[in-house]
């Protein structure tokens, strides 16, 4: 296993394992977090994000961990080095949207509606005042999803998500404070925005119970942005808060929409495969069940389209496909 800085000699003790709550327990408690992680073969970076777990100062949570059938050890690692961590296996079907929604269906059962859902993907690290900050943040904004800012791990001053806004007529995306410095921003800084992603969202349980589960029926993959826009239609904020900062191992991701150039093999995978963010399904769906009304889901869903398709144009090669770890861009 890999060593790094958020490995350290703490006990198992020291992330709290919260037992299942009486259903009449008074909401004056603290709230628990309950984290929800989704894994797949990546078991160097799911030991070094449970070991950054492992440090947060803020210990009322528990980590829900669901392999979906890997074959590189991790299932045996955690149960041997993180044994307070609940794990449920995956028989390898369950893809992201499959696995976070097991993992919600166990919170369920045990959390109060007081109490929030931590979304958010292994090939991140935290630093050990997140959690600390999240519940922060949830006591200062009520009837709020809140996303956590993206900085690359080998450069974190540097914004790699801040957030999206979307016209959603036009269907035009508009990135936030994208490649700006974190440090010129107040730590308060908080931005209202679209959508959200897996990658550090806090979403309290009552939304669950009021618009349901992540839409895995139709999103095997890419299946985070839907239910954040969901629960914008249902009178929820949503924001992405500078103060709670995830570092991404950028290079981790094998999304083929971070590619800097395609060839026209790519044509297929792009438009039609199950790990794309451009998966024409996906973009079908996504516009048919975030749309508030018909003309905006005939309008979003064309121009989205167009959008997709010039992203793809563009970038097209002859017999070249370059990975995008310098200069790439997601659709």
């Amino acid at each position: 296993m890999l060593a790094h800085p958020c490995s350290d000699t703490h006990k198992p003790e020291t992330m709290q394992v919260i037992e299942q709550m009486d259903a009449g327990e008074s909401s004056s408690r603290t709230p628990t977090i309950y984290v929800v992680v989704p894994t797949f073969n990546r078991i160097s970076y799911t030991e070094m994000f449970l070991s950054c777990l492992r440090r947060q100062t803020f210990t009322n949570f528990q980590v829900i961990l669901v392999d979906d059938g890997s074959t590189d050890g991790t299932a045996a690692m955690v149960e041997q080095l993180f044994p307070e961590v609940h794990l449920i296996k995956g028989d390898g079907n369950l893809w992201w949207t499959g696995a976070i929604n097991v993992g919600i269906k166990q919170v369920l059962v045990r959390a109060s509606d007081v109490d929030a859902v931590l979304v958010i993907n292994d090939d991140l690290e935290v630093d050990p005042d997140y959690f600390e900050v999240l519940h922060r943040l949830m006591s200062s904004m009520p009837n709020t999803l809140i996303g956590s800012v993206v900085v690359d791990i080998k450069n974190p001053d540097i914004i790699e998500n801040g957030g999206v806004i979307i016209n959603w007529l036009t269907a035009k995306h508009k990135r936030v404070n994208s490649r700006a410095r974190l440090s010129d921003f107040a730590a308060n800084t908080a931005v209202d925005v679209s959508y959200l992603t897996g990658r550090g969202t806090l979403i309290p349980v009552r939304v669950f119970h009021e618009i349901g589960l992540y839409d895995d029926k139709h999103f095997q993959q890419c299946g985070d942005t839907e239910l954040p826009v969901r629960a914008g239609n249902h009178g929820y904020r949503l924001v992405v808060s500078y103060a709670a900062v995830v570092k991404s191992h950028i290079s981790a991701s094998d999304n083929m929409n971070v590619a800097k150039y395609y060839s026209i093999k790519d044509f297929k995978p792009y438009f039609f495969g199950m790990k794309s963010n451009c998966r024409l399904k996906y973009h079908l769906f996504f516009s048919l069940r975030t749309a508030q009304n018909p003309i905006y889901f005939i309008s979003y869903f064309l121009c989205n389209l167009v959008r997709i398709s010039y992203h793809f144009v563009i970038r097209l090669r002859f017999n070249v496909r370059k990975k995008g770890k310098d200069g790439g861009t997601r659709c």
